[in-house]
């Protein structure tokens, strides 16, 4: 069980899981430690981490201190802040967290960082200048590597996390839904980063797609449309243009993104097996982004709705199994999801148990009165619903629900702009 805590109230004998900070910023070879001495201690308020993950279970010791750890009274911070002895220091309550939660800050890193690549991209097509493919080779592997560690953080920062332009977020979007529904299929971290490159460019071409067109509130015509469809093969063409050395199947995803099992889809009227794989991770993915995402011309659906569209679409669109298999990755409710409960309590979703996708883990928030609690329980309604039979009955709105469920992931020092 990982527990957060205050630094200062730490004691030897506990096992530091996770300082959260990189290599760089923390003093210790590796980011875990059985704590054997004070002076480790300090080493981390040293260096300015005043919040640590501890691994309970591994501890030594299965109570927190009885006296709070005081820093070593004139030493300096990495940040050269004198640290002294806290005058009345106040025990916290250790908080359970998820794997989930301790991914975030770092999935928020890499979003971040991959979000200015994104505008980078986008910027070079309209002005016709240079891909910088370094970059976006090390944003995807940074977006592979925090899949690999928690296959949820990313597409968890997307819902609670909104940025506020769709042109710049939508690729990287897609990007993070395929590799981590890549992830769930089993492919191979070489397959992974090249579905990652492929649905970062995979809408290229809609920067040479007129505005009014690309940005129209209505409905396109029909010749809107004809318009509107060549931007998959234009984004193959940039591509090319700028003889950006990739894959092959980086070129296919970018084409073959729109082409639908039944033969509907477009440029190229592609049918069944003759669809790469990787092409239909990334259409599954871009429909989903599109559909929970606001745009000029809707208001984004609940993830859970988007699902129940993208279902409909199995065995005319997308090939059944594959529709199975997003819908097992994304899950029915996925992370940051509102639902009230059968007992008439409401929760956040806060993890997606891929195995069984009716039963999350999650927080209870509010008694069936609307009273806002000040403790949320974290509760596995997979064996809760043993238990007592405990349920999701229905998912709630943000907007009507009165709090951000941001909130019940630590999210608040998370870089990104709330709409």
């Amino acid at each position: 069980m990982l527990k957060k805590m205050v630094t200062k109230d730490l004691v030897v004998g506990m096992y530091v899981a996770d300082v959260g900070r990189a290599w760089f910023n923390h003093p210790w070879k590796k980011k875990s430690r059985l704590l054997t001495d004070q002076a480790e201690i300090q080493e981390l308020l040293d260096y300015g981490i005043d919040e640590v993950y501890v691994d309970t279970e591994k501890s030594k010791v299965k109570s927190g201190p009885k006296k709070p750890f005081v820093p070593i009274a004139g030493t300096r911070a990495a940040d050269g802040a004198l640290r002294t002895p806290p005058k009345s220091p106040v025990p916290k309550a250790p908080e359970v967290v998820s794997e989930l939660e301790i991914e975030l800050p770092k999935a928020a890193k890499a979003y971040t960082k991959a979000l200015d690549t994104s505008k980078a991209i986008i910027a070079a097509c309209y002005m016709n200048k240079r891909i910088e493919m370094n970059e976006v080779q090390e944003n995807v592997e940074e977006l592979v590597e925090s899949v690999t560690r928690n296959q949820d953080a990313l597409t968890a920062l997307i819902k609670l996390r909104h940025f506020d332009d769709y042109t710049y977020t939508h690729c990287l979007n897609v990007s993070v839904l395929s590799i981590s529904a890549g992830k769930a299929l089993g492919l191979s971290q070489d397959d992974l980063k090249i579905l990652g490159m492929g649905t970062m460019f995979h809408d290229l071409g809609k920067t040479r797609i007129p505005s009014y067109i690309l940005n129209k509130p209505g409905k396109l015509t029909d010749e809107e449309f004809v318009i509107m469809k060549n931007h998959a093969a234009l984004s193959q063409t940039i591509i090319e243009e700028q003889k950006l050395d990739v894959d092959e199947q980086v070129i296919q995803v970018a084409r073959f993104h729109h082409e639908r099992l039944d033969g509907s889809g477009y440029p190229d009227h592609l049918k069944g097996e003759e669809i790469p794989k990787l092409a239909t991770i990334c259409g599954l993915s871009d429909v989903y982004d599109a559909l929970t995402s606001d745009r000029v011309y809707h208001k984004g659906k609940l993830p859970h709705d988007a699902l129940k569209f993208i279902y409909s679409l199995r065995g005319t669109h997308f090939e059944p199994y594959w529709v199975d298999r997003f819908v097992q990755s994304v899950g029915i409710y996925p992370p940051g999801s509102i639902v009230e409960l059968n007992s008439g309590h409401v929760a956040v979703v806060i993890e997606v148990d891929h195995s069984a996708l009716l039963t999350p883990l999650i927080k209870i928030v509010a008694d069936p009165q609307g009273q806002i609690s000040s403790r949320p329980k974290l509760i596995n309604l997979r064996l809760e619903a043993e238990k007592t039979g405990l349920s999701i009955q229905k998912v709630i709105p943000p907007s009507e629900a009165g709090f951000d469920p941001a909130y019940y992931f630590n999210l608040k020092d998370i870089q990104g702009e709330r709409r």
